[in-house]
């Protein structure tokens, strides 16, 4: 895989994780934080340099390629049970969870055995693509199968799901996922055939179209996947984001307002006082936004004769547009709920 691509995919699922991480502190798209997290360690450890220091830490065994794998197999068994639970109209069972965490522990366990008990772990033979031997091509072929069961079930509930998404972004990052399970699907397939052509035909070489189709599958899946799981994510994280910065300023500047027309009716405030320097850190601060603006307008209609400046009063109009403008609706059912 190019070097760009192995360090800008890892960027990119980090970045998103990072960018979904208030969504899962409110309680939402856990799930999904947990997926980008593992894909991104993943994905983290492709690049040689990082390969390597990892690998000398676990004993320079190439312990750091079967921690790849199982990585990768966890990765598959969370998108599976990401997507069945959006396209499940209750939601995933119990039943269901179990099963997907008990394939993706057998498979783990029949790659630990693979890996342990054979000696191709201790030569310099894991960065070769296909080689001549059942035990490295079995270990091997239960990450592909693996991996061609997810594009095929992941793809498929994207695209059933497109066209009940009313929220453009949600389409484009379902197209980018379903680009990257037919990715993902074309290098499998190609790694499964050339590997039972490599044990059939000890001199087999690797060329041709299939080398041409397995080396842009190898782009094309990881960063596809990446955009496509992380970019409304990160979309909704940088509205979230703006919207919260003027929530900030607008509260900071109607504060003084607040402060003289309540002097007044001060019983009309149920507002906890809030320092100036707490108004920059204080949590949720839409919240306390709202309250203050209602307070405002309820001290003037009790009070009516109270002075309200210009300026004053284009910070109210600017606050009722902030507080008052419904946000744009946003499905919660299918797919969305993992993008």
């Amino acid at each position: 895989m190019p070097t760009t691509v192995l360090i800008f995919a890892p960027v990119l699922l980090w970045s998103a994780a990072l960018f979904c991480l208030p969504s899962a502190v409110r309680g939402h798209r856990r799930p999904l934080l947990w997926f980008l997290i593992v894909s991104a360690l993943t994905l983290t450890l492709q690049p040689k340099p990082v390969y390597e220091v990892v690998d000398a830490f676990l004993g320079g065994i190439n312990a750091t390629y079967f921690l790849f794998h199982a990585l990768a197999i966890l990765a598959v068994a969370l998108l599976d049970v990401i997507v069945q639970e959006a396209v499940s109209a209750e939601g995933i069972t119990r039943n269901r969870r179990r099963a997907s965490a008990l394939v993706a522990g057998l498979i783990i366990t029949a790659q630990a055995t693979l890996f342990w008990s054979g000696d191709w772990r201790l030569k310099d033979i894991v960065s070769q693509g296909f080689v001549a031997r059942w035990d490295f091509t079995l270990y091997a072929s239960t990450t592909w199968i693996a991996m061609a069961f997810f594009a095929v079930s992941v793809s498929y509930a994207c695209l059933s799901d497109i066209r009940k998404q009313s929220r453009v972004i949600t389409r484009f990052s379902l197209v980018f996922v379903t680009l990257a399970c037919l990715g993902v699907l074309l290098y499998a397939l190609i790694s499964l055939t050339s590997a039972a052509q490599s044990m059939r035909d000890p001199g087999f070489v690797f060329q041709g179209w299939p080398r041409v189709t397995y080396s842009l599958s190898l782009q094309i899946a990881p960063l596809s996947l990446a955009v496509g799981l992380g970019l409304t994510a990160t979309v909704d994280g940088l509205i979230s984001g703006r919207k919260t910065y003027l929530d900030r300023v607008l509260l900071w500047r109607i504060t003084p307002m607040w402060h003289r027309l309540l002097l007044t009716a001060p019983d009309l405030s149920i507002d906890r006082k809030l320092t100036r320097p707490g108004l920059l850190v204080v949590r949720q601060p839409g919240l306390h936004l709202y309250r203050r603006y209602v307070e405002i307008r309820d001290t003037l209609l009790l009070d009516p004769t109270q002075a309200v400046s210009s300026a004053e009063q284009s910070i109210i109009d600017r606050v009722e547009r902030q507080t008052q403008v419904p946000p744009e609706p946003i499905r919660h059912d299918g797919i969305n709920t993992v993008v």
